[in-house]
Order: structure tokens, then sequence, then C-alpha cells
């Protein structure tokens, strides 16, 4: 053949244009899945996955008097990654006349650990000035809103904390 002949273009029939542009379009949709499948899996995982939460025996039940509150730290056992870890926590334990409560020792503000003063029944917050009341609600300084909770229940002569995993 030579460089100045032109070369006939042999049109394609109906039926393989067809079968070409499914065949297109199923590639576009595989090389689409592999993409976006594990993106779309990982933004969503949060959403599908359940916290699990774990109850934790961290004190014997005569040991916490009505009116009281006392600082308890404790560990428990959660899963991190591939690794199985044991994670030490402190809450405030405070008996109510009708519920033991766990408060959650970061200030609601900056997340500064708080120290509770008996002979005034208050939480106070070193960082900036935050006040909470032995009930946990804001007193004075700029923390947005009260202590967190955490759920309690006593059972067989324990107190239980429920701690996220």
């Amino acid at each position: 053949m030579c460089a100045n002949q032109s070369l006939e273009t042999v049109p394609l029939d109906p039926g393989k244009r067809r079968l070409l542009g499914w065949l297109v379009g199923i590639i576009n949709v595989v090389v689409a899945g592999t993409i976006l499948g594990p993106v779309l899996g990982f933004i969503g995982s949060p959403i599908v996955r359940k916290s699990t939460g774990q109850w934790v025996p961290i004190l014997d039940d005569h040991e916490l008097p009505e009116g009281k509150t006392r600082e308890v730290s404790f560990t428990f056992k959660m899963k991190d990654g591939y690794l199985d870890t044991e994670r030490k926590y402190t809450v405030y334990l405070r008996r109510f006349p009708d519920r033991v409560v766990a408060f959650d020792p970061a200030c609601t503000h900056l997340g500064c650990r708080i120290k509770f003063q008996d002979d005034k029944l208050r939480y106070f917050c070193p960082c900036h000035g935050g006040v909470f009341d032995d009930q946990g609600r804001v007193v004075a300084g700029p923390p947005p809103e009260g202590l967190k909770t955490h759920p309690t229940k006593i059972e067989n002569g324990k107190i239980y904390v429920l701690k996220m995993v």
C-alpha cells in the first residue's frame, strides 16, 4: 500500500456498535466501582458500625456513702486496630439518694482536667476558671454546658460504669 492511498473504512454494523458500547459501559462501571467502593465504605463505616459499651466494675457499693464524691481510676480492655490494649480512665462518682452518677473529668470548655473540692461541693477547672456544682451544672466561667456523664448501674454490690469502646 502506498502512502498516497486512502484506507477504506468499513462501517461497523449496528450489532457490533451496540456490543462495543455495552463493553465500554461495563468497563467504566467496574473502574468506578473499584474506586468508589472503598471510598464510600470508608465514609459510611461510622454510620454502619454500632458503638458498643463495656460495663466496667469500678467500686464496691459500700465504699461510696450518700452525698459523697470520689475520684476513681479504672482500666478496661479495648480493641485498638488489630491490638488488644488496656486503657486507664478516671471518673468522679457522686452518690445521690436515688442514684450514682459518673462525671467525666474533662471540662466541657477545652477539655482540661477538673478537680473536685469537697468543702465547696464544686468541680473546678484550672485552665479558664470553669466551675460546676455537685450536679455537674455550670456555675461560672466559659464552659458551654455541664459535665458529661457516663451511664452507671449497681449490681451484686458493685458500681459499674458503661465505657464506650
